[in-house]
């Protein structure tokens, strides 16, 4: 499936990094589940593992021993997930899908929503958007039943 099991040896020379650790940030991300849906698109998982596993190990060779003494599992996992996203980012082509990068957890095109009324619609497009220094998500809607467009808009905190 992916080059993870190459640089399995390389990971497990290391004296910080877990290779399970990367295993399950993998498999957090890259597995939808109930609530959690992968952000990353097939096209790109392949070679955003390999991309991430080598930057995280470029990363974690530039740390000093003083530094070292202050970094816990907590932090590697973070590091590497951070790592992750900054990759995909990189890899997407639309800017949607760099809008589901940036933000993982905001509905995305084609997911259904209720409104207070219980009326279903459907996501049709999204947008940032900038007003002074604040950001939001911009959200166009078509309702399923009368085929309404409607808009709304998220605040996003970074």
């Amino acid at each position: 499936m992916t080059k993870l099991q190459d640089y399995r040896e390389l990971l497990e020379n290391q004296k910080s990094i877990d290779p399970e650790m990367i295993d399950v940030s993998i498999d957090f991300w890259f597995t939808s589940k109930d609530e959690i849906r992968s952000p990353f698109p097939d096209y790109i998982k392949k070679d955003l593992i390999d991309a991430a596993v080598l930057k995280f190990i470029e990363w974690d060779k530039k740390i000093t021993t003083e530094a070292r003494k202050e970094i816990n599992d907590e932090i590697l996992a973070e590091r590497f997930e951070e790592i992750l996203f900054e990759e995909a980012h990189k890899m997407v082509v639309t800017d949607d899908e760099k809008i589901t990068i940036k933000y993982p957890f905001m509905l995305r095109i084609d997911d259904l929503t209720r409104d207070s009324n219980g009326i279903e619609s459907k996501v049709i497009a999204r947008k940032i958007k900038e007003n002074d220094d604040t950001s939001f998500l911009h959200v166009t809607l078509l309702e399923t039943d009368s085929g309404k467009k409607w808009e709304t808009s998220f605040e996003l905190f970074e």
